[in-house]
């Protein structure tokens, strides 16, 4: 008999998949010790290296458990011919990339035309192969999703500053569908803002979760040099005051969340500790080391994780900390087993999401030590999109008849019914790392 830690291991496989597997029905344990202690049989760990075959040959949970349990109204077969027709329409998306880059190279009126390469002329000889708007957003996520490294090297040969590389990649791995339509439209961002300036937080948290995080960044002097990036209308920045007699530069791109957060800082109290500033995340003028904590719930994404990490890294000291919150799905088989309509949601929406796991390998990768991590309660779900929809009720009336602002006020209400409608698929996870 094996305990689900020790299956588990022998597979290859985390705990959690195991219990995962075990909720949906599709290996339950043959047997319980006293203390509800699962207990697998030899037969179980047989079924479980089936599934495990199955997997790997990308073959969704639903259909393996039919094929296991007999219920399969197809062949292993024809089942296998199902996956290969998922990977093709993969495929086909390299081969639209492809079909791109191939015409422009048969056009050699265009590319004589428009020799010396850069952000307008580029832009001009896509137009004049009869590209929109929407093929060129869409050549930008796909370009970043297949090869993020490949497409920053493409975007600086066309000589683009770097802050608005990273509003590019941004737009292309962006959380919400919605800063997808025209980042770059300041008409649009206007609209964007003035809706979500109404919540209580920009995002998903609470003082308990930012207290769990602060707990884990070990070594921290006690009066800490923080920096907070996006930091919204300070729902974590007067949560970081209180814990620390440190002080606190909180940045953000848009001012009314600073004066709002200026406002709060001074009802907590904390005023002569926090200092708000009008900054980009990718653009700081700060010396090297100049930071014992740098911080960051739910805004990373802007710029990438990793690009994130890499960049804020020369800011902080040695053996200082960095903390911040990311969109996550919750395991590879949730990922995996979602609905249609969520993973179309999010493929457009963040392409560039990913398992906690990844993150953490990709920190480690640039030398940081993962001190802790962990998913923030649903709670915080809940009470943020509770708190979403009073605020799209009360925008309707005032900017329902707006294009930007049906824009945004519908995608806003899809992604609060998936989320509903599909509990238990992604959230954030909150990592914690020593430079």
């Amino acid at each position: 008999m094996y305990t689900v830690g020790r299956l588990a291991k022998r597979h290859g496989l985390s705990r959690s998949t195991l219990l995962y597997y075990d909720r949906i029905g599709l290996l339950c344990p043959s047997g319980h010790l006293k203390g509800e202690y699962r207990q697998y049989s030899e037969a179980d760990d047989a079924r479980l290296a089936k599934i495990c075959e199955y997997r790997r040959a990308g073959i969704a949970l639903k259909e393996i458990g039919r094929m296991l349990d007999g219920q399969a109204e197809t062949s292993v077969a024809e089942a296998l011919e199902g996956r290969l027709v998922q990977l093709n329409e993969e495929m086909a998306a390299l081969r639209d990339q492809q079909a791109l880059v191939a015409g422009l190279l048969g056009r050699t009126d265009l590319l004589a035309e428009y020799a010396a390469m850069d952000k307008a002329t580029w832009v001009s000889l896509l137009s004049a192969a009869g590209f929109s708007e929407a093929d060129m957003r869409r050549w930008h996520v796909q370009f970043e999703r297949s090869a993020p490294d490949k497409h920053e090297e493409f975007l600086k040969r066309l000589n683009i500053p770097d802050s608005e590389i990273s509003a590019i990649r941004g737009m292309a791995a962006a959380p919400h569908e919605i800063l997808n339509i025209n980042k770059a439209s300041g008409k649009f961002m206007e609209m964007f803002f003035k809706i979500y300036e109404g919540l209580d937080r920009e995002g998903p948290g609470s003082f308990a979760m930012t207290k769990r995080a602060f707990d884990m960044c070990e070594g921290l002097p006690e009066k800490a040099s923080i920096l907070e990036l996006g930091c919204g209308t300070g729902g974590a920045t007067i949560s970081l005051a209180k814990l620390t007699s440190g002080t606190v530069i909180a940045t953000d791109v848009y001012q009314p969340f600073l004066d709002r957060l200026t406002e709060r800082a001074e009802e907590a109290g904390v005023a002569d500790r926090v200092t708000a500033r009008k900054q980009d995340m990718g653009e700081l003028d700060y010396e090297p080391e100049s930071f014992d904590l740098i911080w960051c719930e739910g805004a990373a994404y802007i710029m990438g994780v990793d690009k994130a990490l890499a960049y804020w890294k020369q800011f902080l000291k040695p053996g200082g900390c960095i903390a911040l919150s990311d969109a996550v799905w919750l395991s590879a088989d949730i990922r995996d087993n979602a609905s249609d309509e969520m993973k179309a949601f999010w493929a457009e929406g963040y392409p560039a999401m990913r398992l906690a796991e990844d993150n953490k390998a990709a920190a480690e990768a640039l030398g940081y030590t993962q001190l802790g991590r962990f998913t923030i309660d649903t709670v915080c779900w809940d009470e943020f999109y509770d708190d979403v929809a009073r605020r799209l009720d009360e925008v309707e009336p005032l900017y329902g008849d707006d294009p930007d602002g049906r824009a945004i006020i519908d995608i806003s209400r899809k992604e609060y019914d998936l989320y509903h409608g599909n509990p238990g698929v992604y959230g954030y996870e909150f990592h914690v790392f020593k430079k």
